[in-house]
């Protein structure tokens, strides 16, 4: 196998080495939500090359005041773009616009987190849309930053991505076709990139299928959210938190569903009320200058 093949693996055990050393020495163990939201939030951005340099130095620049700004506003702006996915994302999104937020002290080593994920080059990684296709960040990281053996007690293992890719292209063989993808422990997703990327091997779009997920793992599940956008699965993506050994496929594809169908109905209410905000202001601002005529 070719080394740049394994370039991006590389890469990715580089910025999870250094986040997780950052962030023991800044904060301490647990609370690893945090670290994982600054590092998705981050990998929302694809400066071109021209710009990394510049965007990364603006970001490494900012205060903790003005990281914690900037980090909130990317995740506003997912909500936003993929609301189907935001309850899925929940673990991610509640450091920031939770009602518990985050202490000096947490926001301090967020910020310490995301400098060191910048200088270990994650723009290069998630940056460039090719490049995140073909690995999973979030594996790593979560692997990296738990241990192996905490992993193993939690029955999560990560199969690096050169594996996943020759499981999907041999054991997959309807991928071209098939209307629909589930992974009962997805953990953060590994088998769904390597099957989304086995499709655009044999020509298919993998924003054509339905994407169905569950693991028992909360941040893992919420890091697979992440990935789903990074790789353009599209938006049929279904995710949940479940024990697929408690359940069957029927329910965990119906909670999926329900919880889905949910946010994206209380997400069009808001969008309503805030049309409605937006003409009363405006009607406002008509009156008052009619008004000083």
């Amino acid at each position: 196998m070719s080394d740049s093949r394994h370039a991006p693996e590389r890469r990715a055990k580089a910025i999870a080495d250094a986040v997780e050393t950052t962030w023991h020495s800044a904060h301490g163990h647990g609370r690893l939500e945090v670290p994982a939201s600054v590092v998705a939030a981050l990998s929302f951005l694809a400066p071109p090359p021209d710009r990394r340099a510049e965007v990364a130095d603006r970001i490494t620049a900012l205060d903790t005041e003005q990281f914690t700004e900037f980090i909130r506003q990317q995740w506003e702006d997912f909500v936003r773009t993929r609301p189907d996915l935001t309850t899925p994302a929940w673990p991610l999104l509640e450091v920031w616009h939770g009602h518990h937020q985050a202490t000096d002290a947490v926001r301090e080593a967020a910020r310490a987190a995301g400098r060191a994920a910048i200088a270990a080059g994650q723009f290069e990684l998630t940056g460039v849309r090719e490049t995140r296709w073909e690995v999973d960040l979030f594996g790593v990281l979560l692997t990296t930053m738990r241990g192996t053996k905490s992993a193993a007690a939690r029955g999560q293992y990560y199969t690096p991505a050169p594996v996943a890719d020759a499981a999907a292209s041999l054991l997959m063989e309807d991928l071209d076709k098939a209307p629909w993808v589930y992974e009962p422990t997805a953990g953060t997703g590994g088998m769904l990139r390597a099957a989304a990327q086995t499709m655009r091997i044999r020509g298919r779009d993998p924003a054509s299928a339905v994407w169905l997920a569950t693991d028992i793992d909360p941040l893992a599940v919420a890091c697979a959210a992440v990935n789903s956008v990074l790789w353009e699965l599209g938006p049929k993506v279904l995710l949940t938190v479940s024990d697929s050994l408690a359940e069957d496929l029927d329910t965990a594809l119906e909670w999926a569903i329900g919880q889905r169908n949910e946010t994206l109905a209380i997400a069009e209410r808001f969008r309503e009320y805030r049309a409605v905000v937006e003409a009363f202001r405006a009607a406002q601002d008509l009156l008052n200058r009619n008004t000083d005529l």
